[in-house]
């Protein structure tokens, strides 16, 4: 019996250590995938725009001769910025999709939406970009190269909605051509925050004591500060 046992033991720990082998393997695997797609995320984070980043504001004329700022809108509005070159492919069979938003942002009623056009390309090469594909949205250009890093526009095409203090509500690299993408952006200008509670909501503060000749006016509450950015 024992030397039957003795017999067995090399192969029961020949397969012992195959199997080790292969489920190191498949650790290994796991490792470097999650390795591979820690440092996508983070050269994401560093290169690409992603939602809640702070835009900076600036302004630009257009090409087509007027001024526009960019980052900032007066009052509540989004604002809708198609970034590209006139050589990506991508950007060229993004073009329908950037035509059907604008076309869907100038029927909305329920907020403002301003579309831009943001070419990385000189301004000749681009005005003959917009008359050949008849882009019908403004167009600008970033003022310098410092602006365009901190708008993430080293890869485009870049889609992006701002709020109207520019923060970025949606933001997508690449090829916009899938109908629930257009949807996710259209979702995305109509978004609104989640109403802040009123003031009469708040537990009142007690109230101050009245001056001489006041007796009997009411105290008016203090106005709340914007909250910061």
């Amino acid at each position: 019996m024992q030397d039957r046992i003795y017999r067995i033991l090399p192969y029961a720990a020949l397969a012992v250590a195959a199997a080790l082998v292969v489920l190191l393997g498949w650790q290994k695997r796991g490792l470097i995938t999650d390795l591979e797609q820690a440092q996508y995320q983070l050269r994401e984070a560093r290169t690409m725009p992603i939602r809640g980043m702070w835009m900076p504001a600036f302004q630009a004329p257009t090409l087509e001769g007027q001024q526009a700022t960019i980052g900032e809108v007066q009052g509540e509005g989004r604002q809708v910025l198609m970034m590209y070159t006139t050589s990506c492919p991508f950007c060229l069979s993004s073009i329908p999709a950037w035509k059907q938003i604008k076309a869907a942002t100038d029927t909305m009623t329920s907020i403002r939406a301003a579309v831009y056009g943001v070419s990385l390309d000189s301004v000749n090469v681009t005005r003959e970009y917009i008359a050949k594909h008849q882009l019908p949205y403004q167009t600008v250009r970033f003022p310098d190269e410092k602006v365009a890093g901190m708008y993430r526009a080293g890869t485009v095409p870049v889609t992006l909605v701002l709020d109207e203090r520019g923060r970025t509500i949606y933001s997508r690299t690449g090829e916009l051509k899938d109908p629930a993408a257009i949807d996710s952006v259209m979702q995305a200008i109509r978004w609104r925050p989640a109403p802040q509670p009123a003031d009469s909501a708040r537990p009142a503060a007690p109230a101050a004591p009245a001056a001489p000749g006041q007796a009997g006016q009411q105290a008016q509450p203090a106005k709340a500060a914007p909250a910061a950015r």
